[in-house]
């Protein structure tokens, strides 16, 4: 049975002269599992909401919806749907406007909590949840109302590894009994054991794949590894021979850019997320992960660091003072996790200048960054109509252009391809390599290689999983060094991986800390 066709489907946005989907035919049937790939900033987006909500876009072409059709869209920013304060508020909504009984709905809340693994009372309040736990609860409140065709939009980047997993098995019952999903996701490698057909979307055009073709062609580097994008070869050794590490092994030494000593994190009134017994250190030129699974708190962290929850303000020191918001001017870049919340100017290009004007910094670093990024095309652009991939970007472009002493990253790499992965990985690995320090979170472990050390929330504990040593030293090591040293970190690794693979990996698998 058909639920939803598109014939020659044509779209543009009405600020471009481009159209951004480009005369598409496109049908779902019952059961079926399509997933849609494609570069940043593809429209893949777009799509999805076009097909949900048809009469909210000036289209050309025709789009046929079922009869009694019900659909569910999942969009990437929890934020732009998640309008009750309550957990159960927010999935009995929809609900409550079918006029649903009390008694049934309420199993219908719980069930469909379940479905998608959050486990939290139903008066918790949504602004007291992580992102990847809000997504979560968008997730729970379309599931609940039964939809025969549900879109959702890039999960991957927002959930855990346990969260995909459980993903996995609610979308393979709704497949089972005959409801339809269309995802867009730069990681569908995660989800091979639902999608029956891969579509890739590329100037407009919707080019349906064989799975030869996605496994050639895969568009995440952190999932696959049969198309490796274009990183630096050996990061690790061409690290440890770049002249810049000998010019900050020195000051890098002595230099504690963040030293955090023992502290709880908790919200008012509710037991401790997070307890660290021990001194954690963050030096010039290091690159520390700080991973942890959805709701462990690692946001909760990052907002006493930069000083905006002054709770444990004694405990943290940035740059050798107590923290607090506003104090540190140019030397602390903050990337949040949702980057529209810190774009703000009518254009990129305005957008990146704005804190160089601010701190009397040469506005050529715009520019520069831009280029740097390969976003250069979007300089003219709003920030606000990009892509949340692209969002991400132009946020990053903004806090590094001003080479500050210390980067805090909270989830950077959300909608980007492998393409612009490894721009990202290149700008920050020369960003330390100058002497700057990056913080960046995670809910899984990525970018091994790169990093100095790993801090890891597990079980409401923050500890520190393992130090690269010789991190710093001024001259490379042996083959035999390199190899011994590489194996061993691998092995302090397997504490915070799951299912690590046994043997050997490739290069690029270690750095992103996946199993294949």
């Amino acid at each position: 049975m058909t639920l939803l066709a598109l014939h020659e489907v044509s779209f543009r946005h009405q600020s471009s002269s481009v159209a951004l989907l480009k005369q598409l035919n496109f049908t779902v049937i019952a059961g079926e599992c399509h997933c849609i790939c494609g570069e940043t900033g593809a429209g893949k987006s777009s799509l999805l909401q076009l097909m949900a909500m048809p009469s909210e876009f000036d289209f050309k072409g025709e789009i046929l919806h079922s009869d009694g059709l019900r659909l569910g869209l999942v969009m990437q920013d929890p934020h732009i749907q998640l309008i009750r304060e309550t957990v159960g508020a927010e999935v009995a909504f929809g609900l409550e406007n079918l006029a649903f009984p009390a008694p049934e709905m309420l199993q219908l809340v719980l069930q469909a909590l379940q479905q998608v693994g959050l486990d939290l009372p139903l008066d918790t309040q949504v602004s007291n949840l992580s992102l990847g736990q809000k997504y979560r609860l968008m997730l729970a409140a379309q599931l609940v109302l039964r939809p025969n065709v549900i879109f959702i939009d890039e999960p991957w980047a927002q959930l855990d590894d346990a969260g995909v997993v459980e993903l996995n098995e609610a979308l393979k019952q709704l497949v089972d009994s005959g409801v339809s999903v269309v995802m867009t996701e730069h990681h569908s490698a995660a989800f091979s054991q639902v999608i029956n057909t891969h579509w890739l979307l590329k100037n407009g055009v919707l080019h349906k794949q064989d799975k030869a073709s996605i496994q050639k062609a895969e568009t995440c580097p952190l999932t696959h590894l049969a198309n490796k994008p274009q990183l630096r070869e050996n990061t690790e050794l061409w690290r440890l021979n770049m002249p810049a590490v000998q010019a900050i092994t020195v000051s890098a030494q002595t230099d504690i850019r963040l030293a955090i000593s023992p502290l709880t994190v908790q919200f008012t009134d509710k037991p401790p997320l997070i307890e660290l017994s021990q001194e954690l250190q963050l030096y010039a030129g290091e690159m520390v992960g700080l991973f942890g699974e959805n709701g462990c708190g690692k946001t909760s962290l990052l907002n006493q660091i930069v000083g905006i929850d002054d709770k444990n303000q004694h405990a943290i020191l940035m740059l050798g003072k107590p923290v607090k918001l506003g104090t540190f001017g140019q030397d602390l870049g903050f990337l949040m996790q949702r980057p529209s919340r810190q774009l703000f100017e009518v254009s990129v290009q305005q957008e990146v200048e704005f804190s160089l004007k601010r701190f009397g910094l040469p506005v050529s670093r715009a520019s520069e960054i831009l280029t740097q990024l390969n976003i250069s095309h979007l300089a003219a652009q709003s920030p606000h109509k990009l892509s949340y991939g692209q969002q991400h970007l132009v946020a990053l472009a903004s806090v590094l252009c001003l080479k500050p002493k210390v980067l805090l990253l909270d989830d950077p790499f959300a909608g980007l391809d492998s393409q612009y992965f490894s721009y990202v990985i290149d700008a920050l690995t020369d960003f330390c390599l100058q002497g700057g320090a990056i913080l960046i979170t995670s809910h899984r472990p990525i970018m091994k290689t790169h990093l100095s050390k790993v801090w890891q929330i597990a079980g409401g504990k923050l500890t520190q999983c393992f130090q690269r040593e010789r991190y710093f030293h001024n001259e490379p090591y042996s083959k035999h060094e390199q190899h011994s040293q590489h194996e061993q970190h691998s092995q302090q690794g397997q504490g915070f991986q799951k299912g690590q693979a046994s043997g050997r990996q490739p290069a690029l698998a270690d750095m992103c800390g996946v199993n294949l």
